[in-house]
C-alpha cells in the first residue's frame, strides 16, 4: 500500500476533527447554526502540567489545599503533645511554592486565552504577525460604546426623570449624583427601622410558638411587637413615602437607556475580573479552562479515544485528498519515499522497518512552515489517541453586547469591529475582533505500533 504512515495520519485526523465539527449544533438540512472556524496547527503546541495545572482562582483552589492541611491558613503544625518528640520542622506560614505555581498558572492560562487569531478560510491556524490581544481589543470597544440618539429618553421622559433624581439626590452642575438628599435618607432610615420591628415581632412570634408557657401568654405579651411595627410604619409615611417611592417607581421606569445600562454592567464586569496576576504593576483579565483536568496527562475523567488501523485507512490515497481535514494536513505535509516515521503534533514516532527524516519549524506569527518526510516501508500501523475538547471560559468577556442593537464605538467606523462573516475578514487587520477563540483540542497518549505479530512500535 502506497505510504501507510502518511495514509494512517490523514485517515486518523480526519476522523478527529470531523468528530470535533460535529459537535456544533445544525439545522435539520445539516449545516451549522453559526459561524465558526476552524484551525489547525500543524504542529500542535505542547502542554506540560507544570505550566498550567493547579492554577489559582478567586474562590481558591489546590494552592490552599496544599499548603496547609485543612486549607485554611494556621493549620500548618498539629497540636504539641506534652511528653512527645518535638515534631520536624515544618514550613513557615506564608507563601509556598505550591502558592507560588498556582498563582504562575493562573497567570499562564490567562495568558493563553488572550490570544487572538486570524480568520481564515482553508482551516490553516494564523496569528497575527505583530500579535494582538483580545482583552484589549475588547477594553479598547467597551470605552468608546456609546448609545444610539434615538435610544436616549424622550423630553418628557427626561423632565420626570430629572425630577426625581433632584428629590433623590444631590446633584452637582453636570449632574452627577453626590449623595442623598435629607428626605431620601430620612426614608432609608425609617425603612430600615420598620424592617427591625417586623423581624423582632417574627422572631418573638417563632420563640412563643417552640415555648407552650410563651405561647400561652403570647396574645397579651404580643402588643409591644404590634405597636412598634406600626409606630415605625407611621414614621416612614410621615417621612416623605409617598414622594420618594413615586420618584424611585420613575427612575426605575424611566431609567436610562437598556444599551447604557448594558455597556456600564460590562465595563464593571471587565474591571472586577480584571486582577493582577503578573507579579508587576499591570493587571490580566482572568480566565479559566475547562474541563479543569485539561492539562494532567494522569487524568482520565472526560477523555475519548480514537483508532485507526490498516482497514481504517486503507481506502485512502496519499496523493487525493477526501476531506477537508486531509486538505489541511496535506497543505504542511507531503509524501516521499525514505522513511516511514510521522509526526502528530510536537510528537514524532516511528513504524516497522522504517527510518523517517523530519525537518520542522514552529508555526507561529513569524509564518514559520512545516515540512515532514513520509516513508513508505512502514506496514500494518494501528494508531491511537485519546482527546478532550477543551472550552476558555472569560467571565470578563460579556459577549451579549454584540447581540444588542442601538450603539456605536467612537472612532470606529461601520464594521470595524467584526461583519461577522468569513469572507469579509479573511486575514483582516482592520477589524478589531474579527473573531473570539472559543474551543482547542487537546490530543495526548499517542502510540504507534504495528498490528499484532510485528515488532515493538519506538517513539
Amino acid at each position: 500500500m502506497e505510504n501507510e504512515p502518511g495514509l494512517s495520519i490523514l485517515s486518523l485526523f480526519d476522523q478527529l476533527i470531523e468528530m470535533i465539527k460535529q459537535r456544533s449544533p445544525t439545522r435539520s438540512d445539516g449545516k451549522p447554526l453559526d459561524t465558526r472556524v476552524y484551525s489547525q496547527l500543524v504542529l500542535g503546541m505542547p502542554v506540560v502540567k507544570a505550566d498550567y495545572g493547579g492554577a489559582w482562582s478567586p474562590i481558591g483552589g489546590t494552592s490552599l489545599q496544599a499548603t496547609f492541611p485543612n486549607g485554611k491558613p494556621g493549620t500548618l503544625d498539629p497540636a504539641p503533645v506534652p511528653g512527645a518528640p518535638a515534631p520536624a520542622a515544618s514550613l513557615p506560614p506564608g507563601v509556598t511554592t505550591e502558592m507560588k505555581l498556582s498563582m504562575q498558572a493562573a497567570y499562564k492560562v490567562a495568558a493563553l486565552s488572550r490570544m487572538m487569531l486570524k480568520v481564515t478560510k482553508d482551516d490553516a491556524y494564523s496569528e497575527y504577525p505583530t500579535g494582538r490581544h483580545l482583552d484589549f481589543a475588547y477594553n479598547n470597544m467597551l470605552t468608546s460604546m456609546r448609545p444610539d440618539a434615538e435610544t436616549l429618553v424622550d423630553a418628557e421622559g427626561k423632565a420626570r426623570l430629572d425630577a426625581a433624581q433632584k428629590l433623590l439626590y444631590q446633584l452637582d452642575a453636570e449632574g452627577r449624583k453626590l449623595g442623598n438628599t435629607p428626605l431620601y435618607d430620612a426614608y432609608l432610615k425609617n425603612a430600615r427601622a420598620l424592617g427591625l420591628a417586623n423581624a423582632a415581632f417574627n422572631t418573638a412570634f417563632n420563640a412563643a410558638r417552640r415555648d407552650p408557657i410563651l405561647f400561652e401568654s403570647w396574645p397579651q405579651d404580643s402588643g409591644v411587637y404590634i405597636d412598634a411595627v406600626k409606630q415605625a410604619q407611621n414614621d416612614l409615611n410621615l417621612g416623605g413615602a409617598v414622594e420618594v417611592e413615586a420618584a424611585l417607581d420613575a427612575v426605575a421606569a424611566i431609567g436610562r437607556p437598556y444599551q447604557a445600562s448594558a455597556i456600564h454592567q460590562a465595563i464593571d464586569e471587565f474591571s472586577a475580573w480584571d486582577l493582577g496576576l503578573a507579579g508587576v504593576p499591570t493587571k490580566i483579565p482572568y480566565s479559566y479552562i475547562v474541563p479543569a483536568n485539561w492539562c494532567n496527562p494522569d487524568d482520565d475523567e472526560g477523555v475519548e479515544r480514537i483508532k485507526v488501523n490498516r482497514s481504517s485507512y486503507s481506502s485512502y490515497s496519499g496523493t487525493t485528498s477526501t476531506s477537508a481535514s486531509q486538505s489541511a494536513w496535506q497543505r504542511h505535509a507531503s509524501s516521499a519515499s525514505g522513511g516511514g516515521g510521522f509526526s502528530l503534533g510536537f510528537m514524532a514516532f516511528g513504524g516497522s522497518h522504517s527510518t523517517t527524516s523530519t525537518s520542522a519549524g514552529w508555526q507561529d506569527s513569524t509564518a514559520s512552515t512545516f515540512h515532514n518526510i513520509f516513508g513508505n516501508t512502514a506496514t500494518n500501523l494501528s494508531i491511537d489517541l485519546e482527546f478532550m475538547l477543551c472550552t476558555i471560559q472569560r467571565p470578563w468577556l460579556t459577549s451579549d453586547l454584540f447581540a444588542m442593537q442601538g450603539w456605536r464605538a467612537v472612532g470606529i467606523k461601520a464594521n470595524g469591529i467584526s461583519d461577522g462573516t468569513i469572507d469579509g475578514q479573511v486575514d483582516s487587520q482592520d477589524k478589531l475582533i474579527p473573531m473570539i477563540p472559543q474551543q482547542f483540542l487537546v490530543v495526548r497518549n499517542v502510540p504507534s505500533a504495528p498490528r499484532p505479530g510485528g515488532p515493538t512500535a519506538i517513539s
